[in-house]
């Protein structure tokens, strides 16, 4: 299948512009709307259970997580092959939506997953937030409309993510679009620190 990418509407290039005159460690917090839920697991000899997701969930926060307005259009899974090197060779980024909000699962492997607030009008515009999100961080994560996101493997298991969205995929009316991982503008810094 092919995929038709949205241009970048000059809103958001004005703010990718202005991004790049701040440094990155001034922009790095949370982007409002982001959400994070984590997953409660209940084991026994047999195993374990989680929920992931359902209506009345709340967020770490106490906030609704799933909103009464969010409808799944369509349910997806991606597996990325882990390859190791630092970084690590394997970044998936960033692409945004207009409409769709995305609700990601990483289950199998670690990722760390990147949140570009591009949203003019926002209280954050501009900010990145890093989320851990993995088998070592069980958790899923809310992507709000706007919002460009990406994710990094973290180690040598191939990663595997689940993922909910609001829209389905049109390719005659595409509701995605893409700027590069290495956008100077936004100017993330992908390796790792060994400490």
């Amino acid at each position: 299948m092919a995929v038709a990418w949205m241009a970048l509407p000059p809103e958001m290039e004005g703010v990718l512009n202005a991004m790049a005159s701040r440094p990155l460690a001034e922009r790095q917090g949370p982007v409002d709307g982001v959400m994070i839920k984590t997953f409660k697991k209940w084991t026994d000899q047999r195993g374990y259970f989680v929920e992931q997701l359902k209506r009345g969930d709340l967020d770490d926060q106490g906030r609704p997580f799933l909103p009464e307005h969010h409808h799944f259009a369509q349910m997806s899974r991606s597996l990325s092959y882990a390859r190791g090197g630092n970084p690590p060779e394997l970044i998936k980024a960033f692409h945004w939506h207009r409409r769709q909000w995305d609700y990601w699962d990483v289950i199998q492997g670690d990722a760390r997953a990147v949140l570009v607030d591009l949203r003019h009008d926002s209280p954050t515009v501009g900010n990145v937030q890093t989320v851990m999100l993995g088998e070592n961080a069980p958790r899923m994560v809310a992507i709000p409309p706007l919002v460009a996101h990406g994710y990094q493997c973290l180690s040598r298991r191939d990663v595997i993510l689940n993922y909910y969205v609001t829209e389905p995929y049109d390719p005659a009316d595409p509701d995605e679009g893409r700027i590069a991982w290495n956008d100077p503008r936004i100017g993330f810094d992908w390796t790792i620190e060994n400490i």
